[in-house]
């Protein structure tokens, strides 16, 4: 049927496919820190799209590491998570901040991130006449002053991004509003990058895209993780 092979280690140990252990990451979670003597929770976030926190970074001690100490690697906190509930607070950053920022003990609703790569093709549209136009509107907002890791989705406007919403009946692939567009093409590193790559791109190119980790009930797929 097939074989399994394995890498030895730098001693020439070598392992059974039984030996190995897989931890697949949960798409949702929660978890419960207590801040005690200590100043702050140990954990860095952006409003993101001013319904979640994003996870920006972890400090290397205080609460939120002594958690991820105690558990198993894949219910520990990670930079790029989604915190979608803080202490009953949901559906505004700020009132979620404000309760990770001030209660002790905090119970957090995590979702993981997930990456969508799309591939586009932007045109440049023809004049009456005949002769070569603008290029074809992408038709996305974002924030007047984008900052942090990428663009958050604020609307989707008719242009190349909606277009391409209308053909696509897997709304997994579709850009919904509060999606980070976070690459385009080889252009990543920060929203202002980013934005600027999106605006002057041309032809086909690959958009990068991050959202907090859908979520499936018995009905199928929830489409309420756009939301968050």
């Amino acid at each position: 049927m097939g074989t399994v092979c394995c890498a030895g280690d730098p001693a020439g140990q070598s392992f059974e496919p039984s030996e190995l252990i897989y931890h697949p990451r949960p798409a949702k979670y929660e978890v419960t820190l207590e801040m005690g003597a200590h100043k702050s929770y140990g954990l860095y976030t952006d409003t993101h799209d001013t319904t979640t926190l994003y996870v920006t970074s972890l400090a290397d001690d205080g609460p939120v590491a002594a958690y991820n100490q105690q558990v198993e690697p894949e219910f520990q906190l990670a930079r790029g998570d989604f915190i979608v509930e803080a202490n009953g607070a949901s559906g505004n950053a700020d009132a979620i901040l404000d309760k990770l920022t001030n209660d002790d003990p905090v119970v957090l609703k995590i979702r993981r991130r997930i990456e969508v790569t799309l591939i586009l093709d932007r045109k440049r549209q023809t004049n009456e006449d005949g002769t070569e136009g603008d290029l074809q509107p992408l038709g996305v907002e974002w924030s007047e002053h984008p900052k942090a890791e990428g663009l958050v989705v604020m609307a989707v406007n008719r242009g190349l991004i909606a277009d391409w919403n209308d053909l696509i009946l897997d709304p997994t692939s579709k850009v919904h509003v509060g999606d980070c567009i976070v690459g385009v093409g080889s252009n990543k590193g920060g929203a202002l990058n980013v934005a600027k790559a999106l605006e002057e791109v041309t032809g086909t190119f690959q958009l990068s895209l991050v959202r907090a980790a859908p979520v499936f009930n018995d009905a199928g797929f929830s489409c309420s993780c756009f939301s968050h």
